[in-house]
């Protein structure tokens, strides 16, 4: 592996050069976006005004789970994020080794390459 990956979006004509580190996202991670990017989790608990003997079971598990959910997205990088988005647009993607692509060739084909 190279010392950068390549994330390669043919409808957009783009090339994004991120870590050598991304292959893709990890299911653990798709479940804590999708999770706290829905609906259960807009309707949201008005924390501040409550009393702790005003929570309830199901106040303390959304919280907990929120807590588990963000903790594991704890120190993510923005590359992850770039792969979730696409992923939630459904906007095709691969990921390159810089080893795999011919840059000059991309350019002639009119793709932009975005470089770190």
């Amino acid at each position: 592996m190279g010392w950068s990956n390549f994330i390669i979006i043919p409808s957009l004509n783009i090339a994004i050069e991120v870590s050598r580190d991304l292959h893709d996202l990890e299911d653990y991670e798709e479940k804590a976006f999708d999770y706290l990017t829905s609906e259960e989790f807009d309707e949201g608990m008005d924390i501040e005004n409550r009393t702790i003997r005003d929570l309830t079971v199901r106040d303390l598990a959304s919280l907990y789970t929120t807590f588990d959910h963000t903790n594991s997205l704890k120190g993510m990088d923005l590359d992850k994020l770039l792969l979730f988005w696409l992923k939630n647009r459904g906007i095709d993607y691969e990921i390159k080794s810089e080893y795999e692509i011919e840059k000059e060739k991309l350019k002639e084909e009119g793709y932009t390459i975005l470089w770190r």
